[in-house]
């Protein structure tokens, strides 16, 4: 296939390509497997590979906003042993939210803090001592 950026060359499948991105108005680059142009450099991610160049580049964005990356939401799902059904119900919300997370949609940043404080025990206990903190100092 000719590079549809100069038209000079094949491109060709690069195992480490240097792929950019834009996520919520930000630009990102990302390193996959893709498809790269000998002669001007230009790289680009082929049809079958566009979900997970979509989940690293919202991963990317979730890293530099200090969000929970999709596998980070994964793991702690499953270091908790549910489904994503059963994540969903202990969570609040609703399975389809879970899914989307873990497929690489940026959750807000209320949904964030739900995540950290249903999976994290340290967060949670941070949590439950700024409670303890607020009900003292109203007395």
């Amino acid at each position: 296939m000719n590079c549809l950026h100069c038209g000079r060359a094949n491109i060709k499948k690069k195992p480490r390509a240097r792929i950019r991105g834009e996520c919520k108005g930000e630009e990102f680059t990302v390193t996959m497997e893709g498809l790269a142009c000998p002669k001007c450099g230009f790289t680009t991610v082929d049809g079958p590979r566009m979900a997970e160049y979509m989940r690293l580049v919202a991963d990317a964005y979730r890293s530099r906003h200090g969000l929970l990356t999709s596998s980070e939401i994964r793991e702690r799902r499953r270091r908790l042993g549910l489904s994503q059904s059963e994540f969903a119900r202990y969570l609040g919300v609703g399975v389809a939210s879970v899914k989307r997370w873990e497929m690489g949609l940026v959750q807000d940043v209320s949904s964030n803090e739900l995540l950290r404080l249903r999976t994290d025990v340290g967060t949670a206990r941070k949590n439950l001592e700024q409670i303890q903190e607020l009900v003292s100092t109203d007395r």
